[in-house]
């Protein structure tokens, strides 16, 4: 099917018109493909990925043209089947990536043909300006339909089935055809056929989409959280109770669920924080929702019964926290995530309760304390506590202490705003410092000390050096140096 549509001044992108012109001079025609035609319809704009097919000429000569003519960088991606990438990293196009490919058996509508979903099967000629949709793409794209080409090509590289629900999120989508999901429902094992690291970084893009929890449902309904996510599986065993209105598994997502919504509601220098990019791949706010799918993963392991005054026995998870912690280095390890990502994520799993301890009335020196412990993260880890809170609304929570909770958790975060001007303090001493004034030698006491001295200087109880080392000997003079 060919429309003809209008996108004049986006057709006058100057690389559009430099692919155009390199491909005549061959004798040969660029379309326009993919994601780049379904993002102009959807949007109006071109995205920073454009992608273009290329009949009767070569993408190997012409990505080199294009590189040297317009500054870029050119990147082979796959020599066999001719596809070729240029990325642009200065000036007015720095951020663009343009990948160029040899069209399947020279013929655009058997290249089509080969893709994952309809509504990235669809082709613009550049020339014409025409749509050219052999299956009904712009139809599905208005309809914000998710919909396979065929099942065969979702298998070709299993790893477009969780491309399913990356694109779905990507484009709000309101339905993922039936037909599509019992493929996924069938064959999501194979997802771990592709690289580990591919796996990730579709997830991550995933998550990242700020609005992605009915994708992230739909991935569990049809299984394929659970194949990412196994530990999720035992969870399916526990149901609600007390505290918890919804069942472990269930709970689990409703923090997705609420995360999304309650963003809103934080301080915009916190909504800001959480917005940015952690790596090229995701957000802040994307692994904070990673991290609300692994928090409870330690409770199956660590549940226990115990008899309570007021409600009789109840379900425990005690220490479920360092456990999970635990439990998800060798998840993060299956899916190859640097050391940076899986440090940050453990650390969200072990203290997702710790923020419920703390709210307007506590001692400035302890809510200073939580600062401090959980440093820059200390945004990240509120907000998922804050989810948590939301997520568990059973009938032995009262209303009151539900409001309490929810308001001490906003204030945790403005606050922390109040705080960063004193929580970033240069410190008065180091440990030289220190050293020289108590005639001691290197070890962990040093960081005991220091941490002290900090706490002291952030309570304004020393203001300068002079009064930090007449502290400093108050504290640890005389043999009074703390064990390590």
């Amino acid at each position: 099917m060919n429309t003809s549509l209008s996108f004049p001044s986006k057709l006058a992108h100057p690389i559009i018109q430099a692919v155009v012109s390199l491909a005549k001079q061959q004798g040969g025609q660029a379309y326009l493909v993919g994601g780049a035609v379904r993002d102009l319809l959807l949007t109006g704009e071109l995205p920073l990925d454009l992608d273009f097919t290329l009949l009767n000429c070569s993408a190997a000569p012409l990505a080199k043209a294009l590189a040297d003519s317009q500054a870029g960088h050119l990147v082979p991606l796959d020599w066999e089947f001719g596809i070729h990438r240029v990325v642009f990293t200065e000036g007015e196009l720095a951020g663009l990536n343009v990948d160029l490919a040899d069209a399947l058996q020279n013929n655009l509508d058997t290249d089509l043909a080969r893709r994952d979903l309809t509504i990235n099967a669809m082709a613009m000629d550049l020339a014409t300006g025409a749509l050219v949709d052999p299956f009904n793409g712009q139809a599905d794209l208005a309809a914000r339909t998710v919909k396979m080409v065929s099942a065969l090509n979702l298998l070709d590289d299993p790893l477009r089935m969780l491309r399913v629900f990356r694109i779905a999120a990507t484009v709000q989508a309101e339905c993922i055809d039936e037909a599509t999901l019992a493929v996924v429902a069938e064959h999501g094992a194979k997802v771990w056929e592709s690289a580990a690291e591919r796996v990730q970084y579709e997830f991550f893009r995933l998550l990242s989409v700020e609005n992605c929890f009915a994708q992230v449902k739909a991935m569990a309904d049809c299984g394929l959280l659970e194949v990412l996510i196994p530990d999720l599986t035992p969870m399916k065993a526990i149901g609600s109770s007390g505290f918890h209105h919804l069942g472990l598994f269930d709970h689990t997502l409703e923090l997705v669920k609420q995360a999304e919504r309650l963003i809103a509601e934080c301080p915009e220098h916190t909504q800001a924080w959480v917005r940015q990019a952690f790596t090229p791949a995701v957000t802040r706010f994307g692994l904070i929702k990673l991290a609300c799918l692994l928090h409870d993963i330690g409770k199956p392991a660590t549940m226990g019964t115990r008899e309570d005054s007021v409600h009789g026995q109840r379900l425990t998870f005690y220490g479920h926290e360092e456990v999970g912690e635990e439990m998800a280095e060798p998840l993060l390890k299956q899916w190859k995530v640097s050391n940076e990502v899986r440090t940050y994520l453990k650390k969200l799993i072990r203290w997702h309760l710790y923020p419920c301890q703390f709210g307007p009335e506590s001692p400035r020196k302890s809510v200073l304390k939580y600062y401090r412990r959980m440093g820059e993260d200390t945004l990240d880890v509120t907000l998922l506590a804050l989810a948590d809170r939301h997520s568990a609304c059973g009938d032995w929570l009262s209303q009151e202490a539900f409001d309490t909770a929810h308001q001490a958790h906003l204030w945790l975060m403005a606050n922390y705003e109040r705080e960063e001007p004193v929580l970033n303090l240069p410190r008065l001493l180091n440990g030289k410092d220190l050293m020289d004034l108590l005639s001691v030698g290197p070890g962990p006491h040093l960081k005991k000390m220091l941490g002290a001295l900090q706490e002291a200087q952030q309570l304004g109880e020393v203001n300068d050096a002079e009064q930090a080392k007449h502290w400093v000997m108050a504290q640890f003079g005389a043999g009074k140096i703390p064990t390590a």
